[in-house]
């Protein structure tokens, strides 16, 4: 599950801005836990269960770039969203990698725009083991081009060859990431990131032709296109 840190030391807009990302969260039906803060010492010694934090700027004894300098030195990899009411400090958080910037008081359109963003670069991001010659290796599921299913069992199609699961299609696509890949027929499962062209019912990846069922071809159409307006493509 998401987990959010919010930090800032004036209460009142702690909880504000708690009020809005549960506001967002249900309405992008996201789950998270969300932790408040009230000071950079207080996240700095949370930090390590955060996938994304809210971060004051202006705060006192230690301000929020210090704050994300001293998180970054400890090795968060989470993702930072600066918030600020003086625009022109927006310009040092570059130094702290920060993810994006809103301002305060922050608007519920702003916190929207940064919560979908996130979930879009988590996208394909879930691990899953495949096989090959009895070898185990895992993969995140962004770095498959293609799965075709061969018997009782499944290929996966990638850049560093094809691996094999003993599942069969229909489970592996219960675990997929359904933002990122779709079946287009009985036998096959696409990324969507992964074509390289498509033409009347005909999909390419990186040379292999693959062919939508009539079937699913309205329906692969749609979800094709609402990819590419959603998606950075370029995965």
């Amino acid at each position: 599950m998401l987990k959010i840190g919010i930090c800032d030391d004036q209460e009142i807009l702690r909880n504000k801005l708690h009020e809005i990302v549960c506001e967002c969260l249900s309405e992008l039906k996201m789950e998270a836990e969300i932790y408040i803060y009230s000071s950079g010492k207080e996240v700095i010694s949370d930090s390590k269960k955060l996938d994304l934090l809210f971060l004051d700027i202006e705060m006192p004894e230690m301000d929020g770039i210090e704050t994300g300098h001293t998180l970054r030195k400890q090795g968060f990899d989470g993702k930072i969203i600066m918030a600020s009411s003086v625009v022109e400090r927006f310009k040092e958080t570059f130094t702290i990698q920060a993810f994006r910037f809103v301002t305060k008081p922050v608007e519920k359109s702003e916190v929207l725009r940064v919560l979908e963003a996130y979930m879009n670069t988590r996208l394909g991001m879930k691990k899953i083991k495949v096989y090959r010659k009895r070898n185990e290796f895992v993969f995140q599921q962004k770095d498959i081009l293609y799965i075709n299913s061969i018997n009782s069992a499944v290929e996966f199609h990638m850049k560093k060859g094809v691996f094999r699961k003993e599942i069969s299609l229909s489970e592996i696509e219960e675990i997929l990431d359904d933002r990122l890949f779709f079946r287009i027929s009985k036998q096959y499962i696409v990324n969507l990131s992964k074509i390289d062209s498509y033409n009347k019912g005909i999909i390419n990846i990186r040379g292999k032709d693959i062919k939508v069922s009539v079937r699913r071809k309205k329906e692969f159409e749609k979800k094709y296109v609402s990819f590419q307006i959603m998606f950075d493509t370029s995965m």
